[in-house]
């Protein structure tokens, strides 16, 4: 059996030789040993490309696209021919419509595979000189041909379906498969055609069904989700819901939010797990919604600046202030965000911003917003904020808020947090912000109560206790 196999890879190598010259075997044979197309490698793929252009003729492409020793061999040919000949590309692609090989793309940190298949398909599509009507006629043409072979590939069909060109004949036949294959990718595309006599087929896939509501948000699905509300904990469930914007819709948030509070109680994460929820409700920014995420900054100390804003100018000034006033007397941290995450279109400007990532920057602008407001309601905000900071973040808090005196009028709150916060790493970090203050007795006194805390740090933390005392001598 071993002689039989040995025999046959022997036949594939002799093939492969007869069908391509030794310049063209010598141009790919860094294809060969590949197990992945890395984003480090690109430029020498590339430069591989432009020699197979200029020198392989299209034979030897074509060959090497229907017989390479693997994909990335494949795809490297068929790269070429979508840009120098592409007379028999649909025949490649035709040939391999039952192919299960996948091309792994990899970068730093992540890693990808996808159907050579799929390659293909892009390929003939991405053609320079092809016109949008060209590519819509061949993208039905290769949708057809796929559904045509029996049994269908489903996983190319549904990667490749979702470029569908919109008709009756390709809703006609995706809807035959999404009955037959039961596919939810499929059935989200045929709800864009937006046919009522979909809602009972769209019901019937049950928590698979969110998608396709999505892309068809009739109000004949209300009753639906609000007795699956559970499913809220999902974001399927929540982008869903947050394309409607009516009362019936509004209810099923109120319940969709409870119902989250509640899953939260299990986890230790604070307001924080809610951040989640509050940004897919307003989503897609309807306005019914937003009293209901303002209240969560009076019951859960959520906000964020999207929903400030959209208070303060549907509130007077003084509403505003008792507004925050109240949330911010609320204990815990206040769990603000800079923006909200799923409306990339409109913040791509804030992916890589300092508010997305730091939420004490976060804290000190909605501090700053306050003070705007009312000096009072600023020394209210500033002094819940110094008793609920993590002592990791009072150093940044001090220095960012660049407000001593407001600070130095809450050293009672510095002192106690001094006494009962047991992390050495925390204290570290807390007398780096009391140094920022320049007051030399609230210093003094700080390292005196940490110096009778040794029965406090004991084991472990015991060195690090000492080691801190001799960086933090009197000064």
């Amino acid at each position: 059996m071993k002689r039989t196999f040995s025999l046959i890879a022997l036949l594939i190598v002799f093939l492969v030789c007869a069908q391509v010259s030794d310049q063209t075997a010598s141009l790919i044979k860094p294809l060969k040993k590949l197990k992945s197309f890395s984003i480090l490698d690109e430029e020498k793929i590339r430069d591989i490309e432009k020699q197979l252009y200029k020198k392989a003729d299209t034979k030897e492409l074509y060959f090497l696209a229907e017989k390479g020793s693997n994909a990335y061999i494949k795809a490297t040919a068929i790269n070429v021919l979508s840009e120098k000949d592409n007379s028999k590309l649909l025949d490649i692609f035709n040939k391999h419509i039952f192919s299960k090989e996948k091309i792994v793309r990899t970068t730093s940190c992540l890693s990808s595979d996808y159907l050579l298949s799929t390659h293909i398909f892009e390929a003939i599509l991405n053609r320079s000189k092809l016109s949008e009507d060209d590519k819509e006629n061949l993208k039905q043409r290769m949708l057809f041909e796929v559904m045509d072979h029996k049994p269908v590939n489903r996983e190319l069909l549904e990667v490749i379906s979702l470029e569908a060109p919109k008709s009756e004949e390709m809703y006609s036949r995706l809807r035959k498969l999404v009955v037959e294959m039961r596919s939810d990718v499929l059935l989200a595309i045929i709800a864009e055609y937006k046919k009522p006599q979909d809602i009972e087929l769209i019901k019937s896939f049950g928590k698979d069904a969110y998608f396709a509501i999505e892309a068809f948000p009739d109000q004949q699905f209300l009753p639906f989700m609000k007795e699956n509300v559970k499913d809220s904990k999902d974001f399927p469930f929540m982008f869903a819901l947050s394309n409607f914007c009516s009362e019936e819709a509004k209810e099923i948030v109120i319940k969709a939010i409870e119902h989250n509070k509640k899953e939260n109680l299990k986890n230790d994460c604070g307001n924080a797990c809610l951040s989640t929820i509050y940004q897919q409700v307003y989503k897609e920014k309807c306005t019914l919604y937003y009293p209901l995420l303002a209240n969560l900054w009076l019951t859960d100390k959520i906000i964020s600046f999207d929903i400030l804003e959209y208070y303060e100018k549907t509130h007077t000034k003084k509403e505003v202030e008792k507004f925050l006033s109240e949330g911010f007397l609320k204990p815990g941290e206040a769990e603000i965000m800079a923006f909200n995450e799923y409306n990339l279109d409109d913040n791509l400007d804030n992916l890589t911003g300092e508010l997305t990532f730091d939420p004490t920057l976060r804290l000190i602008k909605l501090l700053e917003k306050t003070r705007k407001i009312s000096d009072t309601l600023y020394d209210k905000a500033v002094r819940n904020s110094l008793e609920n900071i993590d002592g990791l973040y009072l150093d940044s808090f001090i220095s960012e808020l660049k407000d001593n005196s407001v600070i130095l009028n809450n050293k009672d709150i510095l002192i106690e947090s001094v006494k009962v916060n047991k992390k050495i790493n925390d204290l570290r970090f807390m007398i780096k912000g009391i140094e920022i203050l320049n007051d030399k007795d609230l210093y003094n006194n700080c390292i005196t109560i940490i110096s009778q805390r040794k029965i406090d740090f004991l084991g472990k933390e015991a060195k690090e206790y000492e080691e801190f005392l001799e960086d933090h001598k009197f000064k």
